[in-house]
């Protein structure tokens, strides 16, 4: 009998490590779906980014769980915690389109132009035929005094159709 015992609980210690595995991870799926639920329900950002936060701690490296509580930030206009949570997002997953589209919008209601710029400048390489990109950069080259990179960046966005971007010419580069 002293023997089966040693053996029994060789057998059953993978059992029971793998059923504390399942609740962590089950805690993990049961914030992730609380926090969506708060966001996509109530609209209720801040619990989301709370249970987001809860599920964070149980898995710091899912990237789509700091896009997620940086999007809920945003709601909450908590720019800066929205920018650090998509830098993150960009450590993690450093060709994540939509960060740096988050991330430099973000930047730009919290003023750091030359740092939204940087995003960008990304976002142009990754989808050139994008008038918007275009147009955002020329607004925010114009705030920095940059008249000459404005009317180009407004040029480039009228070329692929933009009305905008032929408005801001007509406004600011043929006065």
């Amino acid at each position: 009998m002293k023997k089966t015992i040693p053996l029994l609980l060789i057998f059953l210690l993978p059992v029971i490590a793998n059923g504390q595995f399942n609740v962590k991870r089950d805690s993990l799926h049961y914030y992730k779906f609380l926090a969506q639920a708060e966001f996509d329900m109530i609209g209720d950002y801040a619990s989301s980014s709370y249970y987001l936060t809860k599920a964070i701690r149980l898995d710091p490296g899912d990237y789509e769980l700091y896009e997620q509580r940086a999007i809920a930030k945003s709601f909450l206009e908590d720019n800066k915690g929205a920018e650090n949570d998509l830098s993150i997002v960009l450590q993690l997953d450093p060709g994540n389109f939509a960060a740096y589209a988050g991330r430099a919008y973000a930047r730009v209601k919290l003023k750091k132009y030359h740092e939204a710029i940087q995003d960008f400048n990304f976002l142009i390489q990754s989808e050139p035929a994008f008038q918007g990109y275009y147009l955002d950069r020329g607004l925010l080259k114009l705030e920095l005094k940059d008249l000459d990179g404005a009317c180009s960046d407004f040029r480039q966005a009228t070329t692929l159709g933009s009305a905008t971007g032929y408005r801001n010419l007509m406004d600011y580069c043929y006065r």
